[in-house]
């Protein structure tokens, strides 16, 4: 059930940032949808599990995180590097699984996915952020030169 709440919520969010929002929307609209859709990918040759190091998600977390941080570092927007920060949270999952063996499995879980929600919603946010701007100024350029 959480699963589908989810991927409701994340399909929602992504469908009114790709069609409402700018460029910053529109880049983490597209790496949280690509994100996703690699997960059942990468089951496909890893089981899913929390006892050790996750190589699949390891690998899709950090090509988003990648992705997050090049839309941040050139957007016009401040939400995108909270995103950032928040994708840094999977990051550090995988790097305490590495270096602490005896972490619980349930806390590495939690890590992992725990900040999608709040990421969601910035996303959410920043779309709504940028339509108030057009409506406000009439213009809202998404990124810096």
């Amino acid at each position: 059930m959480r699963t589908l709440v989810f991927l409701l919520f994340l399909g929602a969010i992504c469908i009114y940032a790709l069609y409402r929002g700018g460029g910053p929307e529109r880049w983490v609209a597209c790496i949280v949808i690509a994100m996703v859709v690699l997960d059942p990918a990468v089951h496909m040759f890893t089981p899913l599990g929390y006892a050790t190091l996750d190589p699949g998600h390891l690998v899709i977390d950090l090509a988003g995180w990648l992705g997050l941080l090049a839309v941040a570092l050139r957007a016009n927007r401040f939400w995108p590097l909270w995103v950032v920060s928040l994708q840094t949270i999977a990051l550090v999952a995988h790097a305490t699984r590495m270096l602490d063996v005896t972490i619980h499995p349930k806390a590495y879980m939690i890590m992992q996915i725990a900040s999608s929600y709040p990421l969601l919603a910035l996303l959410l946010l920043g779309t709504i952020c940028h339509q108030k701007r057009l409506k406000a100024i009439g213009i809202d350029r998404s990124w810096r030169n």
